[in-house]
């Protein structure tokens, strides 16, 4: 936690306009959940910064990077729903439905499921991980219908566990 500091308290679409450099090698979530993402304007690989681990990210394997390039980050949208997420197979909500209300560290080995094309979220936010046990590039979903993976930012359809966004 060296180095220059960036208070954020709300959304910030481009890194460039508060005079920092683009770079980041740790972050001290405070409160709530904040996503960052590689380019401007919220486009780009996306990087979860929430309370899942006391909010302390001290390098950039801690959230999954690829490298330490940061552009824009926005805060999370929570919802207090009971969480309850619906994953398909297919894209349109079709195909094999798998119904989670909790954090699934494999799906392969829990519902023999790793292609996931659509996802209705009714309950909580969550983050999809391409790999197992919270690994990989990963995708922020919030309370909404996802048609298909192209809808949560992903380039295809494997999700390896998902977990609830940890806002405290």
């Amino acid at each position: 936690f060296a180095g220059r500091r960036l208070d954020l308290t709300s959304d910030c679409q481009k890194f460039s306009e508060k005079n920092v450099p683009d770079r980041c090698n740790s972050v001290q979530v405070e409160s709530g959940a904040w996503v960052a993402y590689e380019h401007e304007n919220f486009r780009g690989r996306q990087y979860l910064w929430d309370m899942f681990d006391r909010g302390e990210y001290n390098c950039t394997d801690r959230w999954c990077a690829q490298g330490d390039h940061i552009s824009s980050v926005r805060a999370v949208k929570q919802d207090n729903n009971p969480p309850r997420a619906q994953l398909f197979e297919r894209a349109g909500f079709s195909g094999k439905k798998t119904e989670l209300h909790d954090d699934i560290p494999n799906l392969m080995s829990r519902y023999s499921l790793n292609r996931v094309s659509s996802v209705r979220v009714m309950g909580g936010t969550w983050v999809a991980y391409q790999e197992p046990n919270y690994r990989g590039a990963h995708y922020i979903l919030e309370k909404k219908d996802y048609n298909s993976f192209s809808d949560w930012g992903a380039q295809n359809s494997t999700i390896g566990s998902i977990r609830r966004v940890r806002f405290s």
